[in-house]
């Protein structure tokens, strides 16, 4: 999948979500996860679990679908951008070939194609802001749906799991080393999939 950290973002830090557990202690005796594992505690009775995020954007299929999108409009927004600049180049060129070669009738018309061409890089510079614009706002869209996605479903997840704070890890990341038993990724990645066919119909 097309660069991931792109997303990845949104879950590194969402799921270092204490979920307040006052009323979901009634879950499951000692927090079992789908697999079958018994959640361990930290020694004082805390249920604490983790998400790799890495695996979660890899395999939940709702992100992997967003981050084709994502990527697809990207990518035809830089080739619209490079047609533009080729074209322009292109324009750039031929203007100094005539001006070295004496090829203006007159000072005046040398200087209004100079003018033109510089209106047409200006005019191309605010394009590349604007998409970039265009990028960072729907890639901010993007990680804000797979926020709530991602929280809500955490919410009637835990209801059952009764889990006093969920962690989020990937790689570079503070969590080094957990024994076997804390990481519901796979859990949470399934229920995420299952939720996502039944909405979409497959």
């Amino acid at each position: 999948m097309k660069n991931s950290s792109v997303m990845l973002s949104v879950l590194a830090g969402i799921v270092i979500a204490a979920l307040s557990l006052a009323g979901c202690t009634s879950g499951k005796a000692n927090g079992e996860v789908g697999s079958g594992e018994a959640v361990k505690t930290n020694g004082t009775g805390t249920k604490i679990v983790y998400i790799n995020t890495d695996t979660l954007m890899s395999n939940y299929l709702l992100a992997i679908e967003l981050n084709e999108a994502f990527w697809k409009k990207q990518e035809e927004r830089r080739t619209e951008l490079n047609i533009k600049a080729k074209s322009l180049d292109q324009e750039t060129n031929e203007f100094q070939r005539k001006l070295q070669n004496n090829g203006f009738l007159s000072e005046a018309r040398a200087v209004d194609a100079r003018d033109q061409l510089l209106i047409k890089q200006e005019n191309l510079r605010r394009l590349q802001q604007d998409m970039m614009d265009k990028t960072a706002r729907e890639q901010n869209e993007l990680n804000k749906q797979l926020y709530d996605k991602l929280t809500s479903f955490l919410k009637e997840y835990n209801k059952e799991k009764g889990f006093d704070i969920v962690l989020s890890t990937q790689v570079g990341s503070t969590v080094l080393y957990a024994v076997d038993g804390f990481d519901i990724t796979n859990d949470v990645v399934k229920g995420l999939n299952e939720e996502y066919k039944k909405n979409n119909g497959k």
